[in-house]
């Protein structure tokens, strides 16, 4: 089942049942943070569409109470279990899935725990690709269990937290935000340039939440009937001067890409990953990566290690940042057609 069903499904079921909100926060919160159903559950779409239909449903918002406290519960309990895996069964852990068919999986996230230690329990909730490995490490590596719980109980319920009460305040006072959005367009598309600007560079900590935001803002614009040039045009030039900043570093080699860690920093075989991409395809890459995940940041930057003449870089920049603003604004476009 595709992730868009999965979320429709479990959205659909708290429409029906409004009073099963709480345990099926918990539920999904567990699934998100438990180390062998974090790639299956989407919890985070999921708890932010439930926040969203109670709020549609004029449900008032003593209900976010409960749901936080069930879904900091959840994800609570699945980090624990997941500390627990890894120190019970701390040799054979690699050789059981995902672990066993993405291994670097656990590089990373031993690579992120040996750097922040309890710090890092506390960032990794809100990190996905890793979020739920990090405690299964921490157990491998046989973290006092304080230190681990107090970082876990902490994180989970912030998470909870900054899912579900913008997500519910955001659809109550939908239109308040809208009006206040559209009669402030050009403040709002200085955001976006500087949102698609740190969507560009090459660093996985910006990837995701400047993705999100960029998305959610042209679709509220969207919503109040914007002015989708200015949107679209400021998105755009924040994505190409994003593309030339990683570029620049490149060309200039000013920067060891590779000191600090993941996800302030990318892998090595991620920029190998990347390099081969740009040696493969050429000026193309720029476009084609603007359309796989985070190597849309690293392209642009391992063009500039490999000295590709700047005039082809910037003539295909643009073309690639144009079309990943099209990429956004279209579902939004249609979204506020829907909607309105």
């Amino acid at each position: 089942m595709a992730l868009e069903a999965v979320v429709d499904s479990v959205v659909s079921f708290v429409r029906e049942h409004e009073s099963w909100a709480g345990p099926v926060a918990f539920a999904v919160a567990f699934g998100e943070s438990f180390c062998f159903l974090s790639l299956l559950v989407p919890g985070t779409a999921i708890l932010a569409g439930i926040a969203a239909l109670l709020a549609a449903s004029g449900i008032e918002a003593r209900v976010l109470m409960p749901a936080i406290l069930w879904a900091g519960l959840g994800g609570s309990l699945g980090y624990a279990v997941s500390f627990w895996i890894g120190r019970y069964f701390k040799d054979s852990v690699h050789k059981i899935w995902p672990f066993s068919t993405r291994p670097h999986l656990i590089s990373q996230s031993q690579e992120f725990f040996e750097t922040y230690g309890a710090f890092g329990v506390f960032l990794g909730h809100f990190f996905g690709p890793v979020r739920a490995v990090i405690p299964v490490v921490a157990g491998m590596f046989r973290m006092r269990e304080l230190p681990f719980q107090i970082a876990n109980v902490l994180s989970a319920f912030i998470w909870a937290t900054g899912v579900i009460g913008p997500a519910f305040y955001l659809v109550a006072f939908k239109d308040e935000v809208i009006a206040f959005l559209t009669t402030n367009e050009y403040k709002v598309a200085m955001v976006l340039f500087f949102l698609a600007m740190a969507n560009s560079i090459p660093r996985p900590i910006l990837f995701v939440p400047t993705l999100l935001l960029v998305f959610g803002l042209a679709t509220l614009m969207m919503l109040g009937n914007g002015n989708i040039s200015l949107i679209l045009f400021a998105m755009a030039a924040g994505a190409f001067v994003g593309d030339f900043y990683a570029y620049y570093k490149g060309v200039m080699h000013t920067e060891n890409r590779l000191v600090t860690t993941w996800p302030f920093c990318a892998t090595k075989k991620q920029h190998a990953d990347a390099r081969a991409f740009v040696e493969q395809h050429g000026p193309a890459s720029l476009i084609l990566s603007k359309f796989q995940g985070f190597n849309r940041g690293l392209v642009p930057l391992e063009t500039g290690t490999l000295e590709r003449p700047m005039l082809a870089f910037v003539s295909a920049s643009i073309v690639s940042a144009l079309l990943w603003s099209l990429a956004l604004i279209l579902p939004a476009f249609l979204i506020g057609k829907i909607v309105a």
